[in-house]
């Protein structure tokens, strides 16, 4: 059977995902959370709103959904959050890796686009890593299909 493009992404990205798990990595699948931090971003603003004399620094530090963001000041957290409405789709990762977070490419590939290429500028000014994670899969992959019983 051959593999659409979009299957062999969703294989990079669980063997990109296996390999920051195996290196006690913190990280979080972009295509998946990032409208979970959109969504977190909203709420602080909801509640700064409403109680403003608690500082926004705090309440960043402080959210239930830290993990997903992993910013420690409202000022790193809002220029995250204007780096993902520009550039947020070119990524698959964001990976903090205990030293320094990182937003993460993958595939199978070690040319850029264009596209790819500025938003690794972009990411580096804010102060971020970026890494390109290859892999390797099979245009085509193998497979049987065994029926074991049935109705006769």
């Amino acid at each position: 059977m051959r593999l659409e493009n979009e299957d062999k992404q969703a294989i990079f990205e669980i063997v990109a995902a296996r390999y920051f798990t195996t290196q006690n990595w913190k990280w979080v699948n972009l295509r998946k959370d990032i409208n979970k931090i959109f969504k977190a971003y909203n709420e602080l603003n909801e509640q700064y709103a409403s109680y403003s004399y608690v500082s926004r620094d705090w309440y960043v530090e402080n959210m239930g959904t830290k993990s997903l963001h992993m910013c420690n000041t409202w000022d790193e957290f809002k220029d995250l959050v204007a780096f993902l409405n520009t550039h947020g789709s070119v990524f698959n990762f964001l990976v903090n890796t205990g030293n320094r977070k990182s937003f993460c490419v993958v595939g199978d590939s070690r040319e850029l686009n264009e596209v790819q290429a500025n938003a690794i500028k972009e990411v580096q000014k804010l102060g971020y890593n970026a890494f390109v994670f290859l892999a390797t899969v099979p245009d085509e992959i193998e497979f049987q299909l065994l029926q074991v019983g049935g109705v006769s």
